[in-house]
């Protein structure tokens, strides 16, 4: 049969894994490519908020050393010694370190939170240098002020300038980023396993809507074979009939038995005949309030017509009242087949069918004791024209589950290789 879409044939693996991959490249890299200029923009802001604040923090010390050297100017103008302007000028609270250094660069008096400790270089003292030191306390933003005293005499105002909030603060805006990173990459991860669920089940769907689109062909092929065999065949069929009614008024007494047998021979060809040609044709169903128990007894009382003895087999659980919409005939016609397959399968052993209500949905269980179905029979018992039966003919199943299936519903079978089989049906929209 000439294959109209999807994967070629056998390929179904490889066609999901490309589809997969397709996916990736679809979603990952762009999702890559996005996370990688994220890192790029935080790591170009944060260097830039240092630069910026570095910036800020040179312009604010250039002026506090300025105006600072002005008020030392002036003390040591009057007088006053390195020693008590420094007490005058305490360390400010963004102040880490102040010195006052002569024309040699000796240090005349100095103040340090560094508990006696001053960082200095004094091949950097030069007056309107600045620049940053890495101490104990972190990085410290320097600079040197020439302070001219009244006498003539010059003076080096060195001051350092801690950079701790500015480090705090690129420490947080980097912890930030790396948490807003980290909730990206998680956000990312979440949608792409969503999508990837989606593709699953999209997969999934367009593998069941090809594989009834396959079935549907296939069977609308069998369909229309069958109906030109059925039709060939029930021709000559009619006439055969016609020629043994003829004859059993014609020949002898003892013959009549014979020519009677091959009537019912006749019946019987014909008979199958109008089986596989219902089994192929669509079934529309024509749904009507229904008590579940009644179309469950209905299927019991034709069974019995045809097997009269198993009525001591046949167990019937069903709740009374439990409501559901349907067409009543082809129901039943599926349950009894159903139970002709399972008595015909259990071998003398009881068969149980039990019916209730579960919120809006109604569920069947048919169950028999029987040997069971092999693992390797179990995916095939519903294909049409397949059975393991020595005189079986493979449309009992098969036509179940169409009619269970035009109705909404859904059913599987679940064997236990020696225990028996349960036929579990479940449809949709039960009325309470």
């Amino acid at each position: 049969m000439e294959r109209r879409g999807g994967p070629p044939e056998g390929e179904t693996e490889g066609w999901e894994l490309l589809k997969r991959r397709r996916l990736l490249v679809f979603f990952a890299l762009p999702f890559t490519g996005v996370l990688l200029i994220f890192a790029f923009v935080s790591f170009l802001n944060r260097t830039d908020s240092r630069k910026r604040s570095e910036n800020l923090v040179r312009g604010q010390l250039d002026v506090t050393a300025h105006i600072l050297g002005i008020n030392i100017s002036r003390l040591l103008t009057e007088g006053r010694s390195p020693g008590d302007i420094l007490g005058i000028f305490a360390p400010q609270e963004d102040i880490y370190f102040m010195a006052i250094l002569d024309e040699a660069k000796n240090v005349l008096a100095w103040n340090s939170r560094f508990e006696g400790y001053l960082p200095l270089s004094l091949a950097a003292a030069k007056p309107g240098e600045s620049g940053i030191i890495d101490s104990p306390a972190g990085n410290i933003f320097y600079a040197f002020e020439a302070v001219q005293a009244g006498n003539g005499r010059a003076y080096l105002l060195y001051l350092g300038h801690s950079l701790s909030s500015l480090d705090e603060m690129l420490a947080r805006s980097g912890r930030n980023s790396l948490l807003f990173f980290g909730l990206l990459v998680l956000v990312g991860a979440l949608f792409f396993h969503e999508i990837s669920l989606l593709q699953a089940r999209y997969m999934a769907k367009a593998r069941e809507a090809e594989a009834e689109r396959l079935e549907k062909e296939r069977f609308r092929e069998i369909s229309a074979f069958t109906s030109g065999v059925a039709h060939e065949i029930k021709n000559p069929l009619n006439s055969l009939s016609l020629l043994f009614d003829l004859l059993m008024n014609s020949v002898p007494s003892a013959m009549k038995s014979d020519v009677g047998a091959g009537k019912d021979q006749v019946r019987t060809i014909a008979g199958i005949v109008d089986r596989f040609s219902s089994a192929v044709k669509p079934i529309r169903p024509v749904p009507e309030p229904l008590l579940l128990e009644e179309v469950v007894g209905q299927a019991r009382e034709s069974l019995l017509r045809e097997f009269p003895g198993a009525a001591s087999r046949v167990e019937i659980v069903v709740g009374s009242g439990v409501r559901m919409r349907g067409d009543g005939g082809l129901l039943a016609q599926a349950l009894l087949n159903l139970l002709k397959n399972a008595l015909e399968a259990s071998d003398g052993s009881s068969i149980r069918v039990e019916g209730r209500a579960m919120r809006k949905t109604i569920e069947i269980l048919v169950r028999d004791d029987g040997p069971g179905i092999p693992a390797a029979d179990l995916g095939r018992v519903f294909e049409p024209f397949y059975s393991t039966k020595e005189r079986g003919l493979g449309i009992g199943l098969y036509l179940a589950r169409k009619i269970v299936e035009a109705h909404g519903g859904r059913i599987e079978a679940r064997s236990r290789e020696g225990r028996g089989t349960d036929f579990h049906i479940l449809f949709p929209g039960g009325l309470t």
